[in-house]
């Protein structure tokens, strides 16, 4: 009861300033902003203890936009996807962040939503006076198509597409961006960080905590060996998106029974809690003997490919790269960060991975958040 008493004044005290600033994005862009609230400091402060980052003190008020844009899927069909854009009142944003959420199996709890990732985000990066923008991903939010999870290209065309739009609004900034993600969004920092090099275009650096980098070769073994209840839930929505996008029948992975409750569990509203009662504790019980014989053998199949040709911890990166890992993590074991790090040093990166402590998966991310944000400000010489 506390809290809520909590909340309810300091989202007066947030309230009581001067009004926020009108964004109009150009007509023709394809931009539509709906503003959501502000935070000043003083509440932007208390909501960080509150979380439990430490380390990181709000200097501006932050304004918050929820933005619809233009993007396509991958047959080039025209799509509107959804995201959050976070400012600091009354300078110059110097320079943006591109915040990457983790796994929501919920289209709702979502950045443009004020999810509490989203939140956290705008306040650490906008009220240290940068913008942040943060996507939805194609299949959350306002898309209502099926969410490719942890398909690459799908995501990075959901990051681009945003920062695309977000810098055609006047003052925008136009200098690299810095690109940051937690769990999936690691996955999706490193695939934009990635994507945006291979077309010629500058990143100022990635910062990527518990990110499954290598799919096929570390994050499928470790989750089909069920180190975590949460395995179970990530492979079958892995599974349920990678069917959509590549064009294969559920029927061709899973078993019969899992095959038809899976879309059920992903397409209606379901808690993480009741995903994981639903699906069985053992991950393995999931799939069809064929395809477990494939995963053993290491034989083709085309699930197995897709998920190869989806790693995004294999090329040269030209800037920087910093993998944030828990020592305590079984939802995405410290090895990816470690195997990544070196894989990409080996190629000529400048790319290291650091251990934050002894945590868990979610906890990970409070402890790399204020390492992320001094890493940035280094980079930038502030």
């Amino acid at each position: 009861m506390r809290r809520r008493t909590f909340m309810a004044g300091a989202t007066g005290l947030a309230l009581a300033g001067c009004r926020p600033p009108q964004l109009s994005p150009p007509a023709g862009s394809g931009l539509r902003l709906t503003f959501r609230r502000s935070w000043s400091t003083l509440e932007s402060a208390a909501l960080l203890r509150l979380a439990g980052v430490e380390g990181v003190e709000p200097r501006h008020t932050i304004d918050a936009w929820s933005a619809l844009y233009r993007s396509h899927d991958a047959a080039g069909r025209a799509v509107e996807l959804s995201g959050l854009l976070a400012l600091p009142r009354g300078v110059d944003p110097r320079g943006v962040v591109s915040w990457h959420h983790g796994t929501t199996t919920s289209r709702d709890a979502v950045p443009s939503n004020l999810s509490t990732d989203g939140v956290a985000a705008s306040i650490v990066f906008a009220g240290a006076g940068r913008a942040m923008i943060a996507p939805d991903y194609l299949g959350l939010g306002a898309s209502k198509l099926t969410h490719t999870y942890l398909v690459a290209d799908d995501t990075v065309r959901a990051i681009v597409d945003l920062l695309a739009s977000a810098r055609t609004l006047p003052g925008f900034p136009v200098d690299p961006p810095f690109l940051l993600g937690f769990s999936q969004g690691g996955h999706a920092c490193l695939a934009t960080h990635m994507a945006l090099e291979a077309a010629g275009q500058a990143v100022k650096g990635s910062a990527a905590v518990a990110g499954p980098h290598n799919l096929r070769t570390i994050s499928l073994p470790a989750a089909m060996g069920g180190g975590s209840p949460q395995h179970a839930l990530y492979l079958s929505y892995m599974v349920r998106g990678y069917a959509a996008r590549y064009g294969h029948p559920l029927e061709s992975v899973l078993t019969p029974p899992n095959a038809a409750l899976v879309p059920s569990l992903y397409d209606q509203p379901h808690t993480p809690q009741e995903i994981i009662a639903a699906l069985p504790a053992d991950p393995r019980k999931l799939f069809r003997a064929d395809f477990l014989d494939a995963f053993d053998q290491s034989a083709p199949h085309w699930l197995l490919d897709a998920i190869a040709r989806n790693e995004v911890g294999r090329f040269a990166p030209k800037a920087p790269i910093r993998l944030y890992y828990g020592s305590s993590d079984r939802d995405v074991i410290p090895r990816e960060a470690i195997q990544t790090a070196e894989q990409l040093s080996a190629r000529g990166g400048d790319v290291t991975a650091t251990d934050v402590g002894p945590y868990g998966h979610d906890p990970s991310l409070l402890h790399a958040a204020p390492r992320a944000l001094a890493w940035l400000e280094s980079l930038e010489g502030s």
